[in-house]
């Protein structure tokens, strides 16, 4: 598979990335993941990289009780949420830790 559009490669100030990906979230947008989980965590990812540009707290940002600077952020499509904390880069710029996807299944499973 070749790709002929511009590369989309978005790094943070002084070429740091703003989010940090987990090894679980790494394996979720994969090369074998699903396109429709793809394409649901790049948009997901797309409005938190937006909320740190602009310096404030994303919208649909649902802390979890009981974990400081943790959040629930809903991916589209009704596939599930991203779990995400606040954290900095190595110089000290505000980032976000992208820890898993938290899918309405783990909810039900646990009744």
């Amino acid at each position: 598979m070749t790709h002929d559009g511009p590369e989309y490669d978005y790094t943070g100030p002084d070429d740091e990335d703003p989010l940090i990906l987990s090894p679980a979230m790494q394996h979720a947008i994969g090369p074998k993941a699903p396109v429709g989980l793809f394409n649901a965590v790049s948009v997901a990812m797309a409005a938190l990289i937006e909320a740190l540009e602009l310096g404030i707290m994303p919208p649909d940002a649902m802390p979890i009780p009981g974990v400081p600077g943790a959040y629930l952020h809903p991916m589209p499509n009704d596939l599930g949420m991203i779990e995400y904390h606040d954290t900095q880069t190595p110089k000290g710029r505000p980032a976000y830790y992208l820890a898993r996807i938290v899918s309405p299944d783990d909810f039900l499973n646990n009744l």
